[in-house]
């Protein structure tokens, strides 16, 4: 009976992607073999479905290029990279103050409640940033950080390490557990896989501590400037209780070179607007993009926004380049 039911289960998966599209099975050809290390996952899901392992196997099978579904983790979820190789992970923040160049300390506990200690300096923006190293055998799950600035705790962060977590119905174990007993092949699982991902039967989620920046940061200005005449730059913040009055923004103007041209720091006012403006230079070279990176701090949220624009000159002026 119960293999009649995962027979039944298959060819309602081969009619869902003729629906979908007649061309879809055929043009999809999958000539490696599952690895045994992802098969082993999957019986393992088979045998406990209360395991990550189902994800886990889905992912390095799309990691691999063997499954042509692509399955990105979310922002702060990190997959654990494959064995002997190492990778790396960004931790960076705001102290919510400038025109300092000191040092904070950095605690990062993992999920199994070892604790990693950095020692990172502050550029004068307020800005910091680490690497820290990951390898196949850290332990997944939640990480927090902890930041000290000046003998302050600054506001807690954290992130995921290991593949999201897959939302599948309870039936596809029975296809799963059919092909572990070499009744399909391993091409159609593959392709089941492949349309059940691609239609989100199986949807992949997001760990629920993952926590984003409470501030809504716009930034407005012209897109192309002349020289010699004004760039004004219009900053607006916001949080889920609307504009944020007195948030400290930092202002950095400069090219692709990372040469930088002008910098400014100021507050929001009442209405959650911060406005700066300067004049481009008559020699400024022209056909120029210059990017605006702002920073914005309320004390326990922090974003980072980027605005590009050109400067250009007109044909006949001195030292302007024009385009032919």
């Amino acid at each position: 009976m119960a293999e009649l039911q995962t027979a039944i289960f298959v060819l309602v998966i081969i009619v869902m992607m003729f629906v979908a599209g007649s061309s879809y099975a055929i043009q999809i050809v999958y000539a490696e073999e599952i690895p045994s290390f992802v098969k082993n996952k999957i019986n393992s899901w088979v045998s406990n479905q209360g395991t990550n392992d189902f994800s886990d196997a889905m992912v390095d099978l799309s990691n691999l290029g063997i499954l042509k579904a692509k399955i990105t983790p979310k922002q702060n979820i990190y997959p654990l990279p494959n064995y002997g190789e190492t990778t790396f992970i960004k931790i960076s923040g705001k102290t919510g103050q400038h025109g300092q160049t000191k040092f904070i300390f950095l605690a990062i506990i993992d999920s199994k409640g070892a604790k990693s200690e950095y020692t990172v300096p502050v550029l004068e923006s307020g800005s910091y940033s680490t690497a820290v190293p990951l390898t196949h055998s850290s332990p997944k799950g939640t990480y927090t950080v902890t930041a000290y600035y000046e003998g302050k705790k600054l506001p807690e962060s954290f992130f995921y390490v290991g593949y999201p977590d897959a939302a599948t119905p309870v039936w596809i174990s029975n296809v799963a557990k059919w092909w572990l007993d070499k009744k399909i092949t391993d091409g159609d699982f593959l392709a089941a896989m492949d349309f059940l991902i691609n239609n989100n039967t199986i949807k992949f989620g997001i760990d629920d501590t993952v926590q984003e920046s409470a501030l809504d940061v716009s930034v407005n200005g012209q897109k192309t400037v002349r020289r010699g005449t004004t760039q004004n730059i219009l900053v607006h913040v916001t949080d889920s209780e609307g504009p944020v009055n007195g948030a400290t923004v930092f202002v950095r103007v400069e090219d692709y070179g990372e040469d930088v041209f002008e910098e400014f720091k100021g507050f929001t006012n009442s209405e959650g607007s911060y406005n700066v403006s300067w004049e481009i230079s008559e020699n400024f070279p022209n056909l120029k993009t210059l990017l605006v990176y702002v920073d914005v701090t309320d004390g326990l949220s922090s974003t980072t926004k980027v605005f590009t624009f050109e400067v250009y000159c007109l044909c006949g002026e001195p030292n302007c380049k024009c385009r032919t």
